[in-house]
């Protein structure tokens, strides 16, 4: 019985190796498609929709198209083993788990979809044209900095907006989680706030960059989520609608 579920395991694996590599290959195929895109999202801050990137390394656009195929691969073949993951653990699952399982997976999928259309849509373009208006200040004061942007950077930068927002994200259904388990006791979680704050900014100054900025961004909108699911679990609990 356990080679049966050892085989399933292995052939899961195997498809989701052949997945990626089959990703890998088609987002390099179609790479500068791809960079295309991700240029657009800046496009807004850009009135004359003209950019160009700055080069220093003879291999630094063909490691920045490698870079940009593995992103692209890794993450949506991690949704397909999260997937997978679901998959095989259904089958030995009761009625109830295997609904709360279900109601995991798609809440974790609408975060994740949410969380790249806001950034790709508000945040990114918003914090563009933030960093970007320093230049402007600075003609005023007789003092000029032209803006060359590398590619690599400007993927780091991306990348490291996207790994933010989608871990506020997953943060919320890590709170649903957490308050469905405990919504029989939902006056000890609101009196226990000051310790929940001060735990999601130790969790924000681990998991983001050492720039005071990005720490409260992050801490304020993991405590807006927070606040938000404790209304959200209240309102249902004088709704009656937990057994």
């Amino acid at each position: 019985m356990i080679y049966k579920y050892l085989l399933e395991i292995k052939y899961r694996f195997f498809f989701s190796l052949i997945t990626w590599s089959f990703l890998m290959v088609n987002c390099y195929y179609f790479k500068e498609t791809l960079l295309y895109v991700f240029m657009r999202f800046s496009f807004k801050s850009n009135k004359t929709n003209i950019f160009y990137f700055l080069t220093t390394d003879v291999a630094e656009v063909f490691v920045a198209y490698i870079q940009l195929s593995l992103y692209i691969a890794n993450q949506i073949t991690l949704l397909f083993l999260w997937c997978h993951s679901f998959l095989f653990l259904s089958a030995g699952l009761y009625k109830f788990e295997y609904a709360y399982l279900r109601i995991i997976t798609l809440t974790t999928v609408v975060c994740w979809t949410m969380g790249i259309f806001i950034l790709n849509n508000f945040i990114f373009p918003t914090s563009w044209n933030f960093f970007l208006r320093f230049q402007e200040y600075l003609l005023y004061q007789n003092l000029t900095f032209h803006f060359e942007v590398k590619l690599n950077e400007y993927l780091i930068f991306y990348k490291s907006l996207y790994y933010l927002c989608n871990l506020i994200f997953q943060i919320a259904v890590l709170f649903l989680i957490f308050l469905d388990l405990f919504r029989t006791n939902v006056f000890i979680i609101k009196k226990l706030r000051k310790a929940f704050y001060f735990t999601f900014f130790i969790i924000s100054t681990f998991v983001t960059p050492p720039e005071v900025l990005y720490q409260l961004i992050t801490s304020i909108c993991i405590i807006l989520i927070y606040e938000l699911l404790i209304i959200y679990m209240i309102f249902k609990t004088k709704l009656g609608l937990f057994k």
